[in-house]
């Protein structure tokens, strides 16, 4: 471990400032000094009909969305990530590549490490280190003692920054993504171990219960995150429904987040149906990834008809192509120094 935190920062010594997407505070900055709440989806491409988004990004931009969080797994080809990465970034969205080979399963977080780490894999994410944010996995783990969690992505995070990666790391919660009581605890301490200190932290909101239990678990995480200036999205979600598929206030988590300014990221936009909950409160927000052809009320809400949807809130970074009119320009240096 010693050795690898040696090899990162020596590799960062004398790397140029503002390259990569930047952590101030708790909100996130492109390389250009533009700060940007994200407000995206997700889409499982790498298992999709549409493996590079050659068609689908597009789709997905017409929201408006500033970031898209791109499905793949520790087998997806270099070629294929490169293409997803580009499409995202040539449609004005911020990508957000996570893997889903540890989905609940703690003991494969050093696959998706290994993945990210690979030399082939690792020069994508470098080529397109102006805009991508790594998600190292996805929801990996079901119940994880807090050490463990820490141990874990302390390694996870030495390993990829000895690879020479650059970009803001994202950490998802144990607990198929839902526990975010340790996340928020362990985000210190895991920044402090970057030698980037460049992390975020994201939780999925599938969390069941009666509606009142729901609603506080967004207001714990919006209370703590404001009070302790803590760099969080939500990376699934406001989602239409826990994971026992009865209905959740993803409404009314739309306009806290509004109101928190916190990032998040619908799941998901439906070019590959999901799984779970395919009749009631489902979470596929399209029929087929098109456009308009909106599977649910909560996919339309979600993505445009709300006053906190996607279309009503998101801001692309004028420094990004397709940015569009009302863009996000530079923040003043001040604004940035005091995480504003």
């Amino acid at each position: 471990m010693k050795l690898l935190l040696a090899l990162a920062a020596a590799a960062f010594a004398s790397a140029p400032a503002a390259t990569t997407m930047q952590v101030k505070g708790r909100h996130i900055y492109t390389a250009a000094g533009e700060r940007v709440v994200l407000r995206g989806i997700n889409e499982m491409f790498s298992i999709s009909r549409d493996p590079t988004g050659s068609w689908v990004m597009a789709e997905i931009a017409k929201t408006g969305a500033n970031s898209v969080r791109i499905f793949a797994l520790a087998d997806t080809p270099a070629q294929r990530l490169d293409a997803l990465i580009g499409n995202a970034v040539a449609n004005g969205m911020i990508p957000i590549p996570e893997c889903h080979s540890a989905t609940g399963k703690w003991e494969k977080l050093q696959t998706c490490v290994d993945y990210w780490t690979r030399p082939e894999v690792a020069a994508v994410i470098k080529r397109h280190e102006k805009w991508v944010l790594l998600n190292i996995a996805n929801e990996a783990g079901a119940t994880v003692p807090a050490d463990d969690f820490r141990q874990g992505y302390r390694s996870a995070i030495s390993q990829i920054r000895a690879a020479g990666i650059r970009t803001p790391l994202v950490i998802d919660g144990a607990g198929w993504g839902q526990e975010y009581k340790i996340l928020l605890d362990s985000w210190k301490d895991l920044n402090a171990h970057d030698p980037l200190g460049s992390v975020i932290v994201s939780a999925h909101s599938y969390w069941i219960g009666t509606e009142a239990e729901r609603m506080n678990h967004y207001r714990y995480i919006i209370d703590k995150v404001a009070r302790e200036s803590i760099p969080f999205i939500l990376g699934e979600g406001p989602t239409p429904s826990g994971y026992d598929c009865t209905a959740s206030p993803y409404r009314w988590a739309m306009g806290k987040l509004q109101k928190a300014e916190i990032g998040w990221l619908a799941w998901s936009w439906g070019l590959l149906p999901n799984g779970d909950c395919r009749k009631e409160n489902r979470y596929d927000m399209t029929e087929g990834g098109m456009f308009g052809r909106w599977k649910t009320e909560a996919g339309r809400d979600l993505a445009i008809s709300h006053p906190a949807s996607i279309r009503a809130t998101s801001r692309r970074p004028c420094s990004i192509p397709k940015a569009g009119r009302n863009c996000v320009r530079p923040s003043p240096s001040a604004d940035r120094r005091r995480g504003r």
